[in-house]
């Protein structure tokens, strides 16, 4: 984990370039932590260490808005479908 925060570190001045773009497009919400997750669970796969960092800069520069937003809207059905269960669960136990 330390050496993910590291590389974000390193990062940071392109994720703050990225986000500022997207933010001039009209994407006001956009944050560096869900562009990280993006990046993670989309580009990288979960491990962003075994590339190089040029590779990585390459990465966050060529994402696109509707590549984020896809992330943003399947994050959220997988969130809302995990209420869905838990609230199952919870009708079950009442009734």
């Amino acid at each position: 984990m330390d050496e993910n925060r590291k590389l974000r570190e390193q990062l940071m001045p392109a994720l703050e370039s990225k986000c500022d773009e997207f933010r001039l497009l009209g994407y006001t919400q956009v944050t560096m932590d869900g562009l990280w997750e993006c990046l993670c669970s989309r580009k990288w796969k979960h491990r962003p260490a075994e590339k190089k960092l040029h590779e990585l800069v390459s990465d966050i520069f060529s994402l696109s808005p509707s590549e984020y937003m896809m992330f943003l809207t399947m994050r959220s059905y997988k969130q809302q479908a995990a209420g869905d269960d838990e609230l199952e669960r919870v009708l079950k136990e009442l009734l």
